[in-house]
Protein backbone atom coordinates (compact mmCIF):
# COMPACT_ATOMS: atom_id res chain seq x y z
CA UNK A 1 0.00 0.00 0.00
CA UNK A 2 2.96 2.24 -0.20
CA UNK A 3 2.47 5.13 -2.05
CA UNK A 4 4.67 5.45 -5.15
CA UNK A 5 6.71 8.61 -6.08
CA UNK A 6 4.64 11.62 -7.08
CA UNK A 7 6.63 12.03 -9.99
CA UNK A 8 6.52 9.53 -13.33
CA UNK A 9 6.99 6.97 -13.48
CA UNK A 10 9.09 8.02 -16.57
CA UNK A 11 8.32 5.34 -19.65
CA UNK A 12 10.35 4.45 -22.88
CA UNK A 13 7.37 3.63 -24.33
CA UNK A 14 8.23 3.60 -28.61
CA UNK A 15 8.30 0.97 -31.29
CA UNK A 16 10.62 -1.77 -30.53
CA UNK A 17 14.38 -1.46 -32.36
CA UNK A 18 14.29 1.76 -31.78
CA UNK A 19 16.93 2.91 -29.52
CA UNK A 20 14.95 2.13 -26.47
CA UNK A 21 17.18 -0.40 -24.73
CA UNK A 22 20.40 2.57 -24.95
CA UNK A 23 17.89 5.00 -23.93
CA UNK A 24 16.49 2.64 -21.00
CA UNK A 25 20.14 2.49 -19.49
CA UNK A 26 21.45 5.85 -19.70
CA UNK A 27 18.63 7.18 -18.13
CA UNK A 28 18.89 4.76 -15.19
CA UNK A 29 22.40 6.18 -14.96
CA UNK A 30 20.02 8.87 -12.55
CA UNK A 31 20.69 7.56 -9.26
CA UNK A 32 18.08 9.32 -7.80
CA UNK A 33 15.84 7.02 -10.04
CA UNK A 34 15.09 3.22 -9.85
CA UNK A 35 14.59 0.80 -12.89
CA UNK A 36 13.63 -2.78 -12.49
CA UNK A 37 16.23 -5.52 -11.82
CA UNK A 38 16.27 -8.32 -13.95
CA UNK A 39 16.60 -10.31 -11.01
CA UNK A 40 13.38 -8.62 -9.86
CA UNK A 41 11.15 -9.30 -12.78
CA UNK A 42 12.44 -12.36 -14.59
CA UNK A 43 10.37 -14.48 -12.40
CA UNK A 44 7.21 -15.15 -10.54
CA UNK A 45 6.76 -13.37 -7.16
CA UNK A 46 9.50 -13.38 -5.08
CA UNK A 47 10.40 -11.02 -1.81
CA UNK A 48 12.00 -8.12 -3.45
CA UNK A 49 15.63 -7.21 -2.16
CA UNK A 50 17.92 -3.81 -2.09
CA UNK A 51 20.01 -3.29 -4.85
CA UNK A 52 22.55 -2.97 -2.96
CA UNK A 53 22.72 -6.53 -1.45
CA UNK A 54 24.96 -7.01 -4.15
CA UNK A 55 25.25 -10.75 -2.77
CA UNK A 56 21.77 -11.71 -2.75
CA UNK A 57 21.30 -10.43 -6.29
CA UNK A 58 24.27 -11.90 -8.15
CA UNK A 59 22.91 -15.29 -6.03
CA UNK A 60 19.54 -14.67 -7.92
CA UNK A 61 21.05 -14.01 -10.98
CA UNK A 62 23.16 -16.73 -10.68
CA UNK A 63 20.19 -18.86 -10.61
CA UNK A 64 18.47 -17.66 -13.49
CA UNK A 65 21.53 -18.31 -15.69
CA UNK A 66 22.31 -21.58 -14.79
CA UNK A 67 19.71 -23.64 -16.38
CA UNK A 68 20.28 -21.66 -19.65
CA UNK A 69 24.11 -22.34 -20.01
CA UNK A 70 23.67 -26.28 -19.36
CA UNK A 71 21.06 -26.19 -22.60
CA UNK A 72 23.96 -25.46 -24.90
CA UNK A 73 21.27 -25.44 -28.05
CA UNK A 74 19.82 -22.65 -25.82
CA UNK A 75 22.83 -20.66 -25.04
CA UNK A 76 23.78 -20.57 -28.59
CA UNK A 77 20.17 -19.01 -28.81
CA UNK A 78 20.62 -16.33 -26.12
CA UNK A 79 23.56 -15.25 -27.69
CA UNK A 80 21.90 -14.91 -31.13
CA UNK A 81 19.24 -12.84 -29.21
CA UNK A 82 22.01 -10.58 -27.48
CA UNK A 83 23.36 -9.72 -31.03
CA UNK A 84 19.91 -7.63 -31.34
CA UNK A 85 19.25 -7.25 -28.14
CA UNK A 86 21.36 -6.80 -25.36
CA UNK A 87 20.96 -8.11 -21.72
CA UNK A 88 21.63 -6.10 -19.37
CA UNK A 89 21.25 -6.16 -15.47
CA UNK A 90 18.12 -3.84 -15.42
CA UNK A 91 15.20 -5.52 -18.04
CA UNK A 92 12.08 -3.73 -19.40
CA UNK A 93 8.69 -4.19 -17.89
CA UNK A 94 7.35 -6.46 -20.40
CA UNK A 95 8.06 -8.91 -17.69
CA UNK A 96 5.89 -7.46 -14.93
CA UNK A 97 3.08 -7.91 -17.70
CA UNK A 98 4.06 -11.74 -18.80
CA UNK A 99 3.25 -12.55 -15.07
CA UNK A 100 -0.49 -11.78 -15.67
CA UNK A 101 -0.14 -13.65 -19.46
CA UNK A 102 0.07 -10.40 -21.26
CA UNK A 103 2.92 -13.04 -23.56
CA UNK A 104 2.29 -12.24 -27.37
CA UNK A 105 4.87 -14.59 -28.15
CA UNK A 106 2.86 -17.38 -28.52
CA UNK A 107 1.00 -15.13 -31.40
CA UNK A 108 3.96 -15.33 -33.52
CA UNK A 109 4.88 -19.20 -33.10
CA UNK A 110 0.90 -20.39 -33.12
CA UNK A 111 -0.33 -23.00 -36.08
CA UNK A 112 -3.51 -21.19 -36.03
CA UNK A 113 -4.29 -18.60 -38.59
CA UNK A 114 -6.51 -16.75 -37.08
CA UNK A 115 -4.06 -15.94 -33.82
CA UNK A 116 -2.81 -12.68 -35.74
CA UNK A 117 -1.15 -9.87 -32.80
CA UNK A 118 -3.94 -7.66 -33.69
CA UNK A 119 -6.82 -9.97 -33.00
CA UNK A 120 -5.07 -11.04 -29.91
CA UNK A 121 -4.02 -7.59 -28.32
CA UNK A 122 -7.70 -5.82 -29.08
CA UNK A 123 -9.81 -8.94 -28.53
CA UNK A 124 -8.68 -11.52 -26.37
CA UNK A 125 -6.02 -9.71 -23.94
CA UNK A 126 -7.66 -8.85 -20.69
CA UNK A 127 -5.58 -5.85 -19.94
CA UNK A 128 -7.18 -4.78 -17.24
CA UNK A 129 -6.11 -7.54 -15.17
CA UNK A 130 -2.51 -7.30 -16.80
CA UNK A 131 -2.37 -3.45 -15.23
CA UNK A 132 -4.16 -4.13 -12.00
CA UNK A 133 -1.15 -6.48 -11.20
CA UNK A 134 1.47 -4.31 -12.71
CA UNK A 135 0.71 -1.77 -10.19
CA UNK A 136 0.42 -4.12 -7.76
CA UNK A 137 4.00 -5.49 -8.64
CA UNK A 138 5.63 -2.27 -8.78
CA UNK A 139 4.07 -1.21 -5.68
CA UNK A 140 5.39 -4.43 -3.80
CA UNK A 141 9.10 -3.41 -5.42
CA UNK A 142 8.44 0.19 -4.50
CA UNK A 143 8.42 -1.05 -0.77
CA UNK A 144 11.53 -2.05 -0.82
CA UNK A 145 14.47 0.24 -1.70
CA UNK A 146 11.68 3.48 -3.02
CA UNK A 147 13.39 5.74 -5.91
CA UNK A 148 14.10 8.96 -4.08
CA UNK A 149 12.76 10.56 -7.74
CA UNK A 150 10.97 8.27 -9.26
CA UNK A 151 10.38 4.58 -11.49
CA UNK A 152 11.95 4.25 -14.81
CA UNK A 153 9.96 1.29 -17.02
CA UNK A 154 10.63 0.22 -20.39
CA UNK A 155 8.24 -1.52 -22.88
CA UNK A 156 6.71 -1.20 -26.54
CA UNK A 157 4.09 -3.30 -25.37
CA UNK A 158 2.44 -0.76 -23.69
CA UNK A 159 1.52 1.49 -27.08
CA UNK A 160 -1.22 -1.08 -27.01
CA UNK A 161 -2.70 -0.07 -23.90
CA UNK A 162 -1.98 3.88 -23.27
CA UNK A 163 -5.51 4.07 -21.77
CA UNK A 164 -4.44 1.13 -19.18
CA UNK A 165 -1.10 2.72 -18.60
CA UNK A 166 -2.17 6.16 -17.91
CA UNK A 167 -5.43 5.08 -15.70
CA UNK A 168 -2.78 3.33 -13.25
CA UNK A 169 -0.53 5.92 -14.17
CA UNK A 170 -1.84 9.25 -13.90
CA UNK A 171 1.47 11.03 -13.73
CA UNK A 172 3.54 9.05 -16.41
CA UNK A 173 6.03 10.91 -18.52
CA UNK A 174 5.88 8.99 -22.15
CA UNK A 175 9.12 8.70 -23.89
CA UNK A 176 8.02 8.08 -27.76
CA UNK A 177 11.49 6.74 -29.69
CA UNK A 178 11.25 6.60 -33.50
CA UNK A 179 13.03 5.42 -36.15
CA UNK A 180 12.85 5.17 -40.12
CA UNK A 181 10.97 2.08 -40.95
CA UNK A 182 13.34 0.70 -43.46
CA UNK A 183 15.39 0.02 -40.54
CA UNK A 184 13.10 -0.86 -38.15
CA UNK A 185 10.90 -3.25 -40.02
CA UNK A 186 14.20 -5.54 -41.20
CA UNK A 187 15.51 -5.36 -37.48
CA UNK A 188 12.54 -6.65 -36.05
CA UNK A 189 12.13 -9.54 -38.31
CA UNK A 190 15.64 -10.55 -37.48
CA UNK A 191 15.37 -10.19 -33.96
CA UNK A 192 11.89 -11.93 -33.85
CA UNK A 193 13.53 -15.58 -35.70
CA UNK A 194 16.40 -15.55 -33.08
CA UNK A 195 13.69 -15.36 -30.23
CA UNK A 196 11.83 -18.21 -31.68
CA UNK A 197 14.83 -20.30 -32.76
CA UNK A 198 13.77 -22.81 -30.66
CA UNK A 199 10.19 -23.38 -31.28
CA UNK A 200 10.80 -24.21 -35.38
CA UNK A 201 13.19 -25.58 -38.25
CA UNK A 202 15.04 -23.09 -39.74
CA UNK A 203 14.65 -24.59 -43.04
CA UNK A 204 10.43 -24.79 -42.90
CA UNK A 205 10.06 -21.95 -45.25
CA UNK A 206 6.57 -22.01 -43.98
CA UNK A 207 6.84 -21.90 -40.65
CA UNK A 208 9.59 -18.96 -41.34
CA UNK A 209 6.94 -17.15 -43.74
CA UNK A 210 4.41 -17.36 -41.34
CA UNK A 211 6.39 -16.21 -38.37
CA UNK A 212 7.52 -13.25 -40.31
CA UNK A 213 4.16 -12.05 -41.75
CA UNK A 214 3.13 -12.37 -37.80
CA UNK A 215 6.24 -10.09 -36.86
CA UNK A 216 5.23 -7.45 -39.45
CA UNK A 217 1.26 -7.17 -38.57
CA UNK A 218 2.68 -7.14 -35.23
CA UNK A 219 4.82 -4.16 -36.16
CA UNK A 220 0.97 -2.90 -37.70
CA UNK A 221 -0.78 -3.21 -35.00
CA UNK A 222 1.81 -1.25 -33.03
CA UNK A 223 1.81 1.71 -35.18
CA UNK A 224 -1.69 1.76 -35.43
CA UNK A 225 -2.03 1.84 -31.79
CA UNK A 226 0.28 4.75 -31.77
CA UNK A 227 -0.93 6.97 -34.14
CA UNK A 228 -4.59 6.17 -32.60
CA UNK A 229 -3.39 7.60 -29.29
CA UNK A 230 -1.52 10.49 -30.92
CA UNK A 231 -4.17 11.74 -33.50
CA UNK A 232 -7.08 11.18 -30.89
CA UNK A 233 -9.33 14.49 -30.49
CA UNK A 234 -10.99 13.65 -27.28
CA UNK A 235 -9.21 16.30 -25.60
CA UNK A 236 -7.34 14.13 -23.23
CA UNK A 237 -4.50 14.08 -25.95
CA UNK A 238 -4.00 17.71 -24.69
CA UNK A 239 -4.37 17.40 -21.39
CA UNK A 240 -1.19 15.51 -21.40
CA UNK A 241 0.82 17.33 -23.87
CA UNK A 242 3.22 17.68 -21.63
CA UNK A 243 3.49 14.46 -20.31
CA UNK A 244 4.96 13.31 -24.05
CA UNK A 245 8.18 13.76 -25.44
CA UNK A 246 9.09 12.62 -29.18
CA UNK A 247 12.76 11.69 -29.68
CA UNK A 248 14.10 10.60 -32.59
CA UNK A 249 16.69 7.53 -33.42
CA UNK A 250 19.22 9.38 -35.34
CA UNK A 251 19.23 12.13 -32.97
CA UNK A 252 19.80 9.71 -29.66
CA UNK A 253 22.41 8.32 -31.74
CA UNK A 254 23.98 11.28 -32.82
CA UNK A 255 24.31 12.83 -28.96
CA UNK A 256 23.02 10.04 -26.22
CA UNK A 257 23.97 12.63 -23.10
CA UNK A 258 22.37 15.46 -24.93
CA UNK A 259 18.87 13.60 -25.51
CA UNK A 260 18.98 12.80 -22.15
CA UNK A 261 19.43 16.36 -21.24
CA UNK A 262 16.79 17.54 -23.58
CA UNK A 263 14.32 14.76 -21.49
CA UNK A 264 14.91 15.89 -18.07
CA UNK A 265 15.05 19.29 -18.78
CA UNK A 266 11.62 19.12 -20.94
CA UNK A 267 9.99 17.24 -17.77
CA UNK A 268 11.58 19.51 -15.42
CA UNK A 269 13.44 16.62 -13.81
CA UNK A 270 17.11 16.84 -11.87
CA UNK A 271 20.30 16.93 -13.21
CA UNK A 272 22.94 15.94 -11.93
CA UNK A 273 27.27 15.72 -12.62
CA UNK A 274 27.11 12.35 -10.62
CA UNK A 275 24.38 10.96 -13.46
CA UNK A 276 26.61 12.24 -15.99
CA UNK A 277 29.44 10.95 -15.13
CA UNK A 278 27.59 7.57 -15.08
CA UNK A 279 26.38 8.02 -18.23
CA UNK A 280 29.74 8.32 -19.75
CA UNK A 281 31.23 5.42 -18.13
CA UNK A 282 28.29 3.07 -19.28
CA UNK A 283 28.65 4.24 -22.52
CA UNK A 284 32.52 3.67 -22.53
CA UNK A 285 31.59 0.44 -21.00
CA UNK A 286 29.15 -0.82 -23.45
CA UNK A 287 29.97 0.01 -26.96
CA UNK A 288 27.74 -0.82 -29.70
CA UNK A 289 27.96 -4.25 -30.70
CA UNK A 290 30.19 -5.68 -27.73
CA UNK A 291 27.17 -8.64 -26.76
CA UNK A 292 27.29 -9.05 -30.57
CA UNK A 293 25.70 -7.28 -33.86
CA UNK A 294 23.32 -8.39 -36.43
CA UNK A 295 23.07 -7.89 -39.93
CA UNK A 296 19.74 -7.39 -41.91
CA UNK A 297 18.45 -6.20 -45.30
CA UNK A 298 14.65 -5.32 -46.41
CA UNK A 299 14.95 -8.02 -49.56
CA UNK A 300 15.83 -11.06 -47.10
CA UNK A 301 12.69 -10.46 -45.55
CA UNK A 302 10.67 -9.28 -48.73
CA UNK A 303 10.48 -6.08 -47.86
CA UNK A 304 10.61 -2.89 -49.90
CA UNK A 305 11.27 0.81 -49.22
CA UNK A 306 8.37 2.11 -51.41
CA UNK A 307 6.11 -0.62 -49.82
CA UNK A 308 6.81 0.95 -46.52
CA UNK A 309 6.72 4.33 -47.08
CA UNK A 310 3.03 3.92 -48.74
CA UNK A 311 2.01 1.76 -46.23
CA UNK A 312 3.10 3.79 -43.05
CA UNK A 313 3.11 7.34 -45.08
CA UNK A 314 0.71 8.72 -42.11
CA UNK A 315 3.71 7.69 -39.58
CA UNK A 316 6.38 8.88 -41.37
CA UNK A 317 4.81 12.33 -41.87
CA UNK A 318 3.71 12.72 -38.45
CA UNK A 319 7.23 11.83 -36.74
CA UNK A 320 9.83 11.14 -39.32
CA UNK A 321 9.59 13.30 -42.08
CA UNK A 322 12.10 16.50 -41.85
CA UNK A 323 10.22 19.22 -41.07
CA UNK A 324 8.47 17.89 -38.01
CA UNK A 325 11.77 16.14 -37.06
CA UNK A 326 12.74 19.85 -37.36
CA UNK A 327 10.06 20.95 -35.37
CA UNK A 328 10.19 18.65 -32.25
CA UNK A 329 14.10 19.66 -32.42
CA UNK A 330 12.99 23.04 -31.56
CA UNK A 331 10.23 22.60 -29.22
CA UNK A 332 12.81 20.34 -27.09
CA UNK A 333 15.60 23.35 -26.72
CA UNK A 334 12.61 25.84 -26.04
Amino acid sequence: SQNLPTVGPLVVCGLARTGTTLLYNLLACDPNCRAPLYTNIAVEVVPPISRSDSIGQKRRNDLLKSPQQEDEQFFDLLIQVAASHAHFDIEEDYYILRHAGYFFLFTLVSDDEDCTPESWIHKEMNKDYAYDYHEIFLRMLNTVDMPKSHWLLKSPIHIFSFDKLLQHYPNALLIMTHRQLDEVLPSSCCLTLATVGLYFDETNSISRDRILKRCCQFVDTEIECLMKFRTSDNGVLGQLKKHILDITYNNLMKDPIGVVHQIYDYFDLHWSNEMEMAMRDWLLRNPQGKQGRHTYSLAEFGLNQEDIETRYADYINLFLSSDNQSSLKTSISS
